[in-house]
């Protein structure tokens, strides 16, 4: 399967800045974008992730009940089997 692209727009800064970053890495451009792309996504779960877990620590009565889990699954690993 070919390799399909689009043209996005970008205003003269950022494509000023995107071609001499790529001249610096001497990668091309579209690389770049893309590994920024991949990076920017696990930069939002990550922080989706922070809100979900500081949230479950606001609600007490679930705070708990993950404590009282993490507990039972630390007992796992006193079940006597070698890593």
């Amino acid at each position: 399967m070919l390799n399909k692209t689009t043209t996005v727009r970008v205003d003269i800064e950022t494509y000023e800045g995107l071609k001499k970053l790529s001249q610096e890495l001497n990668r091309p451009m579209q690389k770049i974008i893309q590994e920024a792309l991949s990076e920017y996504k696990k930069k939002i779960i990550l922080s989706k992730t922070a809100e979900a877990f500081a949230a479950l620590k606001e609600n007490n009565k679930l705070w708990q009940e993950e404590i009282e889990e993490r507990k039972l699954w630390e007992n796992t690993l006193q079940d006597g089997i070698e890593k």
